[in-house]
C-alpha cells in the first residue's frame, strides 16, 4: 500500500492555541505523527549510512503486522511483517524521528540518533486507541478527530480495501447513517443519502473543493476509482457556514492519493452480476523523490459490465457500463518545504445503455425503450499552500472541470429523444489560517461559475443558464477551557438566481470531561440556490412513450435549511488489545420553502412537464447508534443503525402524503474485517433497508398509487489472501459475493410501459468476483 510522501523538513502540527498547522495533505494516519511528536527533524550529519530495525509491539509484547514506519526527515516508510518486524538501511547518520502508526492503536514513536555506520535495534510499543486521526474537512483546518466539535466520520484507506471498493460509491456503502441507492431502472443512476436527505442536499468535495456539479454527480458516485481514494472524510448536518449552497446534509470529502515511494499496482478483477459477466482493469504507477520533495502518480482504470435482466421480459434492470478513466497528480515542495505546488488532470470516459435487450444491437431511436448516455469529464487543478509563519498559513486552489453527455431517453422508436449537454465548471478559492493563543480564525473567498447548456430539441427542451456564486466565510475555532471548544462562524453568499446576499452562519460546543468522553452539539444553517439539479437533466420514462421534464416556475426561491445535533461519544479501552468507539446522535433538520415538482402538462408537447415550485416545509429527525470495535490490527467490528422521521408539513400535492418518499423510518450498516492466519483477510458485511413509501406511476399498472415496500438485508462477503515477494512487493488474491442473499425488488415493472423510477431496495442483484493485485 503506497504511503504519503512527507517533505524533507516541516513544522509541526498544531492544535488550538498553538503554531497552525502545515496546510499540505497526507493520509490521516500520516498526518498525525508531527501531533504528537514535535518538531521533526533537527539537522543530520555526514557520513556513512546507518541502518535501524526492531519490532512493533501491542502493551503486551504480542506482534503488531500491518503498522506503518516512518522515518520522517526521509519520508521513508516500512510496513511491519507478521512478526511485527521493520527495518531501514541505508539511513542519513544524525537526528531524526521515527512514528509507528496502525489502526486502532494510538500513534507512537520516538526520537533516534543514529552514527555513522551504528545498527540500531529497538521495540516500539503501540497501546489501543480511537480517534487519533486527523481530519480536515469538519473545520477546513486539521485537527485530531476526538478534539472536533462537528460530529465526523471517517474512512480509512484499509476500510475502502478490506470491502474491495471499486468506486466511491462502493466505499461509503457501509458507513452509519449513509444510504447508496440506484434511482432508474433503464440506467441504475446512484446517489448517496445521508441521515434521511436527497443527494442534492449533500456535497461531495474532492480535496476540499467542490469540483463535482450537479451534472457530473448524475452517475459520478459511480465513476470516482476507490483506488485514488486515501480517505473518505464524512460531515453530517448542515456546512454551509464553509462549503456553501449544497451542504445542506452534509459533506463527503475525498482525500486523494500521494505517494512516499516508487511504487506500482495492477489489479484485474473478473465478476458475474446476476450471470452476466463484467471485468475491470486498473494500474497506479507512483514515483516519489523525498529529497527532491517532489512525486508524481499516473493512474488508469477501464470497467466493462454487461446488461442483466433480472425478471426476464427481456428488458434490463442492470445496465450495461463502459468507465475509463486515466489521471496524473504531480506534487513539488519548495521554500525549504514549507511550500506545496501541485497540478492534477484525469479525464473519465463513461458509457451506459439500458432498456430493450432484444434490439441492444441497433441504434437507440430503433427501439422499444432505451437510455443510453455518453459521458466525458476532464479536469484541471492547480494548488498552492505555504506555512509563511508558525502562526500563519493559507491556500490557493484553482479548478476547472467540463463535463460533456450525450444522452438518448425515449420508447416507442422516438427519433426526437436525443439530447446534449455540457456543462464546465470554474472555482477559484483562497482560505487563511491564523494561530493565535487560544484559537484559530480561519477566513477565506471562494468564486464559482457554473454553465449548463442542454438541448432535447425533439423535446422542446433548452436550457443556458449560467450561475455564479460569490462566498466568503469567517470561522472561530477557540479553545474556552481545557476541556471546552467553540467554533463559531458565517458565510454569506451571493448567487445569480438569488436577490441579495444569504448569510449562513453555524455554531459547534465540544466539551470532554474525561479523555474517553465526548459531547458535541452544533447548530448550522444552510441552502439550496433554484438551479437545475440531476433530477432535471434525467428524463424519467413513464408509461411506454412519456418522458417527464421538469422546469422552474419564474418565482422560485433557495430552499433553507436549519440542522440541529447533539451527541455524545465514550472511547473505552478494554482487555489486551481493545479500542471502542460509541456514539450516539441525535439530530433534527428544519427544511422551508422545499422544492417541489406539479404536474403542469401542455397538451400540445409530446411530453408531460413538471413545474418546480416552492412548496411548505418540513422536518427530519432521528436518532443514529454507532459502535466501533477494534483487536489491535486483527479485527475490526462497525455497527451503525439510524432511526428516523421523515415528513412534509403538509402533504404533498400529488399523492397527499406527509411521508418523504423513498426514506426508510429505519436503516443500518454492520461490517467486520478480520486478519487471519497464512496471511488471510476476510470482510462481512451487512446492509438493512427498511419499509419505505415510493411512488408507482401508470403504465405497467393502471393507475398512479404509492407502495409500501418490504425491507431487506443484503450480505457482502470476501477472502483475500497476500503472498510477500520482499519489501513493498506483493501479490494479494482476492474472491468475493456482494449481496450474497440475492435480496432485490420482487415486484419490478415488466415491458416497455414500465415506470423506470419504480425501483428501491438494494442497487444490483448477486454478484460473484475474482481478482488479484500486483504490487511491485
Amino acid at each position: 500500500m503506497s504511503r504519503p510522501l512527507l517533505p524533507p523538513s516541516c513544522p509541526s502540527l498544531w492544535r488550538t492555541g498553538a503554531a497552525p498547522p502545515p496546510w499540505w495533505r497526507r493520509r490521516a494516519r500520516a498526518r498525525v505523527l508531527s501531533v504528537l511528536l514535535g518538531v521533526l527533524t533537527v539537522g543530520a550529519a555526514h557520513g556513512e549510512p546507518c541502518a535501524l530495525g526492531g519490532r512493533a509491539v501491542d502493551r503486551h509484547g504480542s506482534a503488531v503486522s500491518g503498522a506503518v514506519v516512518t522515518l520522517v526527515a526521509s519520508g521513508e516508510s516500512s510496513t511491519t511483517d507478521a512478526a511485527g518486524r521493520f527495518s531501514f538501511t541505508g539511513v542519513r547518520p544524525g537526528r531524526t524521528e521515527l512514528v509507528v502508526v496502525a489502526d486502532g492503536y494510538a500513534v507512537a514513536g520516538d526520537t533516534l540518533r543514529c552514527d555513522a555506520g551504528e545498527e540500531l535495534v529497538l521495540e516500539v510499543s503501540l497501546s489501543p486507541a480511537f480517534g487519533e486521526e486527523l481530519v480536515v474537512t469538519a473545520t477546513r483546518t486539521e485537527k485530531r478527530l476526538a478534539d472536533l466539535p462537528v460530529h465526523t466520520q471517517v474512512i480509512a484507506r484499509a476500510e475502502i480495501e478490506s470491502s474491495a471498493a471499486r468506486t466511491l460509491a462502493d466505499a461509503v456503502e457501509f458507513t452509519s447513517g449513509v444510504r447508496v441507492e440506484s434511482n432508474c431502472q433503464n440506467c441504475n443512476f446512484s446517489q448517496i443519502r445521508m441521515l434521511g436527505l436527497e443527494g442534492p442536499y449533500s456535497q461531495i468535495l474532492v480535496d476540499g473543493q467542490p469540483t463535482v456539479s450537479s451534472l457530473a454527480l448524475v452517475y459520478g458516485v459511480e465513476q470516482f476509482p476507490a483506488r485514488l481514494i486515501d480517505s473518505v472524510e464524512v460531515v453530517k448536518g448542515g456546512g454551509s457556514a464553509t462549503y456553501g449552497g449544497g451542504a445542506v446534509g452534509g459533506v463527503i470529502n475525498l482525500i486523494p492519493h500521494q505517494p512516499s515511494h516508487t511504487s506500482a499496482v495492477f489489479e484485474a478483477r473478473y465478476l458475474a452480476t446476476g450471470g452476466e459477466p463484467g471485468r475491470s482493469l486498473s494500474g497506479l504507477a507512483d514515483w516519489a523523490a523525498a529529497d527532491r520533495g517532489r512525486s508524481l502518480s499516473v493512474f488508469a482504470q477501464s470497467d466493462e459490465i454487461d446488461p442483466v435482466d433480472v425478471d426476464g421480459d427481456r428488458y434490463s434492470e442492470v445496465t450495461r457500463r463502459e468507465l475509463t478513466t486515466f489521471g496524473v497528480r504531480f506534487d513539488q515542495y519548495a521554500l525549504a518545504s514549507k511550500g506545496r505546488f501541485s497540478v492534477e488532470t484525469n479525464r473519465t470516459e463513461a458509457r451506459r445503455r439500458g432498456g430493450d435487450l432484444e434490439r441492444f444491437a441497433l441504434p437507440p431511436d430503433r427501439t422499444a425503450l432505451t437510455e443510453a448516455i455518453d459521458t466525458r469529464r476532464t479536469g484541471l487543478s492547480l494548488g498552492w499552500l505555504h506555512q509563511a509563519s508558525p502562526r500563519f498559513d493559507y491556500r490557493a486552489t484553482s479548478s476547472l472541470a467540463v463535463t460533456k453527455r450525450d444522452s438518448y431517453y425515449g420508447a416507442g422508436f422516438d427519433p426526437d429523444a436525443y439530447g446534449v449537454t455540457e456543462n464546465p465548471l470554474w472555482i477559484a478559492d483562497l482560505q487563511l489560517n491564523h494561530g493565535f493563543a487560544r484559537s484559530t480564525l480561519t477566513w477565506g473567498v471562494q468564486n464559482s461559475r457554473d454553465e449548463i447548456e442542454d438541448l432535447q430539441l425533439g423535446y422542446g427542451r433548452q436550457i443556458a443558464a449560467t450561475y455564479r456564486d460569490l462566498g466568503v466565510y469567517l470561522q472561530d475555532d477557540r479553545k474556552l477551557a481545557p476541556s471546552v471548544s467553540l467554533l463559531y462562524g458565517a458565510r454569506a453568499d451571493r448567487h445569480s438566481e438569488i436577490g441579495g446576499e444569504i448569510l449562513s452562519p453555524r455554531l459547534a460546543l465540544l466539551w470532554s470531561p474525561r479523555a474517553d468522553l465526548t459531547f458535541r452539539s452544533s447548530v448550522a444553517a444552510g441552502f439550496r440556490p433554484p438551479v437545475v439539479f440531476d433530477e432535471d437533466l434525467h428524463i424519467v420514462l413513464v408509461g411506454g412513450g412519456d418522458a417527464r421534464v421538469v422546469r422552474n416556475d419564474p418565482g422560485l426561491v433557495e430552499e433553507r435549511s436549519t440542522a440541529f445535533l447533539l451527541s455524545t461519544e465514550w472511547r473505552p479501552v478494554f482487555g489486551r488489545f481493545g479500542a471502542a468507539a460509541v456514539e450516539l446522535n441525535l439530530f433534527r433538520t428544519d427544511l422551508d420553502d422545499l422544492f417541489h415538482n406539479v404536474e403542469a402538462d401542455d397538451p400540445a408537447t409530446p411530453e408531460v412537464e413538471l413545474l418546480r415550485r416552492n412548496s411548505g416545509g418540513a422536518r427530519v429527525e432521528g436518532a443514529e447508534l454507532s459502535i466501533s470495535v477494534r483487536w489491535g490490527s486483527k479485527a475490526g467490528l462497525d455497527l451503525g443503525f439510524v432511526r428516523q422521521s421523515s415528513r412534509f408539513d403538509v402533504p404533498e400535492p400529488d399523492f397527499g402524503s406527509r411521508d418523504f418518499f423513498r426514506t426508510p423510518d429505519r436503516y443500518g450498516t454492520a461490517s467486520l474485517s478480520a486478519r487471519l492466519p497464512h496471511r488471510l483477510e476476510l470482510f462481512a458485511g451487512a446492509i438493512y433497508t427498511g419499509p419505505m413509501t415510493v411512488p408507482h406511476y401508470a403504465g405497467f399498472i393502471d393507475a398512479d398509487r404509492l407502495e409500501r415496500t418490504p425491507s431487506f438485508l443484503s450480505l457482502d462477503l470476501n477472502l483475500s489472501r497476500r503472498l510477500p515477494l520482499g519489501g513493498h512487493r506483493e501479490v494479494k488474491l482476492t474472491a468475493g459475493v456482494k449481496n450474497l442473499t440475492d435480496e432485490y425488488q420482487g415486484d419490478l415493472d415488466r415491458g416497455p410501459d414500465r415506470d423506470s423510477a419504480y425501483v428501491y431496495g438494494p442497487r444490483f442483484p448477486r454478484s460473484v468476483f475474482v481478482g488479484v493485485q500486483i504490487e511491485l
